[in-house]
């Protein structure tokens, strides 16, 4: 899906680039293809990219061969932009009226993404300059940012004066002016609003409930469902569930790595065999890396996480067996149950005790050499980090004092942009809890890292990949639990590792996996990055590209990060101490190698489409 929407702007820039000659024009002021739905009524015109799965539930008041653009529409007339709020699924929509002009991304954030000026809006940051016909410059401090997190936060982008609409906010261009509005405010979540009191054997048959719905409503009509499988409660749920509500054909689809100890493709076979799935697996050797150009194209902004390769492979390999259809995911289940217990605890402790002042000092003192080597200083400081600043975004890329080292330009990201939102003021363990699942969980990590990479990368492939556990009913019904029903446990338990998390998903499932999943001990899913930097003619290759890039020689400290390259080489063989240490240093050259072809691609207009091209 791609398109392009103007205002105030001549199309012809448009339409004499080789880059959207291939998009037929619907309307006046729209470029799109033939995924596009289209309905006009109240002086209005929409434009509507994705699919809804509740529509059965929405259309009861009006003729049952309404279309869903058009029921958007008649909702809208009547509820405005509280009617968006009912809508369950992937998708984006444009409508457009004599003075108004609205863009809506679904609440997650999974449909297509969508870049913005103060005068036009696109589906892709770089058909912005087709149609200003001009270069955008390059912001140098959410740049920085992405070497910290791996991502830039909605609604900043890697471009000056350039924004993209976050998950669940409608952009409205009206009386030559445009603004932003969130329909999901904290308000509207949890402990500020009404808590369900319910039994947990109720919360239990309501959720599985939900999750069939949620199922049903997204396999109806399907001859051969396909799921993403691993070894763990989401995918594993989402494999039982399916089977007590469609008995068709089914395919799964496993990726692993090349001698990893805690591969779960094993597991994954397991469950296909248990619930009757033709089965597919691809073991990544690292070489996969060559396409990071290609994602880099096809995301926009600068983006790393160390799923990213895992995602690109699954839906590379679906394509090639099976092709369109539609497709599981378990996607973002443990994030609506809220993560991080343990830290979370923790850091409520520590505050409340007033022993938040040691950390602090351990802050200040892993500064020193001693904690940039593979050891327990290393973990320590790794630790004291996760929970002292467990309401920001993970870190695993560069920290703050290496990335003023640099960039050649002034940078300053110590307080970014996505932070300003946070309550001054947290009074109960609960609270806190609440705080971090809607501001970290949702906000960011599902709405801007998980769902975001995994619904690209399907559209990359041309693959339609749902997710059931991302459901408007089960969002409703988790937001007004109770804590203790997703994370079992008082403070002290939780502070131990006792604690109890996704309780009531686990609760449901536990019956019905078989036991070799619901026994084991959690490995954490993680991709294991230093698998794309171990053939050392490809790290000398990946090196010599990162040093020799035009962002290192006119905007980067080059001794520095051939410093960073050299070390890397040096350790990337060791056994090593821990496999946090060597994760985060395979995730800061992943980074750098990231900007890097974004940088050439974006900045300097180079075509390329492997590393080999550069």
């Amino acid at each position: 899906m791609k398109f392009i929407a103007t205002r105030n702007t001549d199309l012809n820039t448009v339409l004499d680039s080789k880059k959207v000659s291939e998009f037929d024009i619907v309307r006046s002021n729209l470029v799109t293809d033939s995924s596009c739905q289209i309905a006009e009524e109240y002086g209005k015109t929409i434009f509507f990219w994705g699919k809804i799965y509740n529509y059965n539930k929405l259309i009861d008041n009006y003729p049952k061969s309404t279309s869903i653009p058009m029921l958007i529409l008649k909702r809208y007339e009547v509820n405005l932009l509280e009617s968006f709020k009912e809508l369950d699924g992937e998708f984006t929509f444009v409508i457009s009226e004599e003075k108004k002009t609205l863009v809506y991304r679904d609440r997650h954030g999974a449909g297509p993404q969508v870049y913005y000026t103060k005068d036009n809006f696109t589906s892709h940051q770089k058909l912005l300059s087709y149609i200003n016909n001009e270069n955008f410059e390059p912001d140098f401090q959410t740049l920085a940012l992405f070497l910290k997190i791996g991502y830039i936060p909605s609604p900043e982008t890697a471009l000056k004066n350039v924004w993209k609409i976050p998950g669940g906010q409608a952009l409205i261009y009206e009386n030559n002016t445009h603004r932003l509005q969130d329909l999901y405010g904290y308000k509207d979540f949890g402990l500020e609003s009404e808590t369900i009191k319910i039994s947990e054997q109720e919360a239990t048959l309501e959720f599985e409930r939900l999750h069939k719905e949620a199922l049903t409503s997204r396999v109806k009509d399907s001859s051969n469902v396909q799921l993403l499988l691993s070894g763990g409660y989401d995918s594993g749920g989402n494999i039982a569930g399916l089977r007590d509500v469609y008995q068709g054909k089914a395919s799964s689809y496993s990726i692993g790595f090349d001698n990893n100890p805690w591969s779960e493709l094993p597991l994954a076979k397991l469950m296909s065999d248990v619930y009757d799935t033709k089965h597919f697996e691809y073991n990544i050797d690292g070489s996969e890396i060559e396409s990071l150009p290609e994602i880099v194209n096809h995301f926009g902004d600068p983006f790393n996480e160390s799923g990213m390769m895992v995602n690109y492979t699954a839906m590379k390999l679906v394509s090639k067996e099976h092709g369109n259809g539609i497709i599981l995911g378990g996607d973002g289940n443990d994030q609506h149950f809220g993560t991080a217990g343990r830290e979370l605890a923790l850091h409520y402790k520590y505050k409340k005790n007033g022993l938040q002042i040691v950390q602090k000092m351990v802050d200040a003192f892993s500064e020193m050499r001693l904690f940039e080597k593979d050891n327990k200083f290393f973990k320590i400081r790794f630790h004291n980090e996760k929970v002292l600043n467990i309401l920001k975004s993970d870190a695993f890329g560069f920290r703050e004092s290496q990335i003023t080292k640099l960039f050649n330009t002034n940078v300053d990201i110590q307080n970014p942009r996505y932070l300003n939102d946070l309550p001054s003021k947290i009074s109960s363990f609960d609270e806190l809890y609440n705080v971090h699942n809607y501001f970290g969980d949702i906000k960011q990590v599902i709405n801007e890292i998980i769902l975001f990479k995994a619904s690209k990368l399907a559209d990359k492939f041309d693959n339609h990949l749902t997710f059931p556990y991302m459901s408007t009913d089960i969002y409703n019904f988790l937001k007004k639990l109770p804590r203790d029903v997703k994370l079992k446990g008082g403070l002290d338990a939780c502070a131990s590792g006792a604690g109890k998390s996704k309780f009531l998903h686990k609760n449901y499932l536990y019956p019905k996996l078989p036991k070799e999943i619901t026994e084991r001990k959690k490995q954490g899913g993680f991709a294991p990055l230093p698998i794309f930097f171990k053939d050392t003619k490809r790290f000398n290759k990946i090196s010599e590209i990162i040093i020799n890039s035009t962002l290192t020689q006119k905007h980067l400290n080059r001794a520095f990060v051939e410093q960073i390259l050299n070390e890397y080489r040096t350790q990337k063989d060791n056994v090593g101490y821990w496999f946090w240490f060597k994760q985060v240093r395979a995730f800061q050259i992943f980074s750098l190698l990231t900007l890097v072809v974004w940088w050439e691609t974006t900045i300097e207009n180079r075509e390329i489409n492997t590393l080999s091209d550069i």
